[in-house]
């Protein structure tokens, strides 16, 4: 059931953002390293044993997708939703790559992450589940849909990104 909610809400913001053509517009600056660059210094990273705030979250992403596609993830809704009885914040994002990506870029992906504390469950497929503490992160390797193609030219494939957990003060 999650993994269904994870990607009919990226399957939506997928085709929002291709259609309409904004890509990168959601706050996060745009990638500026090259496909070639170094990984983060681990000063930067985020603390493996505390709780991670979103911003965190969302670096330890940036850090993991470098070399991968276009080095970082655009972040295509970013949500913040508190309420009294289930305190949560979520993200849905793309690593868009010129070639489809396959197990050797979800390797690249998850081992990165679980360098940041965070936690596989289950086989790596051309799905990764990661957790760490009350954060969850859904990967998923895909070729761009057909009907998108042209939008999404010159990449031909994308790992789709999805975060929920909960938010930090």
């Amino acid at each position: 059931m999650t993994e269904l909610r994870y990607s009919t809400a990226i399957a939506a913001t997928i085709a929002a953002l291709l259609l309409t053509g904004c890509a990168g517009a959601s706050g996060v600056a745009p990638p500026t390293a090259s496909a070639t660059a170094s990984p983060q210094p681990a000063a930067k990273a985020s603390p493996t044993g505390a709780h991670k705030s979103l911003a965190q979250v969302l670096r330890d992403i940036h850090h993991a997708a470098q070399g991968i596609g276009d080095d970082r993830m655009r972040v295509l809704s970013d949500e913040q939703t508190v309420t009294d009885e289930l305190p949560h914040c979520n993200a849905h994002g793309l690593i868009m790559t010129l070639k489809t990506p396959g197990r050797p870029e979800m390797l690249r992906l998850t081992n990165r992450l679980q360098n940041r504390g965070w936690k596989t469950e289950g086989p790596l497929t051309d799905l990764a589940d990661l957790r760490h503490a009350t954060w969850g992160i859904m990967l998923r390797a895909r070729p761009v849909p057909k009907e998108l193609t042209a939008k999404a030219a010159p990449h031909e494939g994308m790992v789709q990104v999805s975060v929920i957990g909960k938010c930090t003060k």
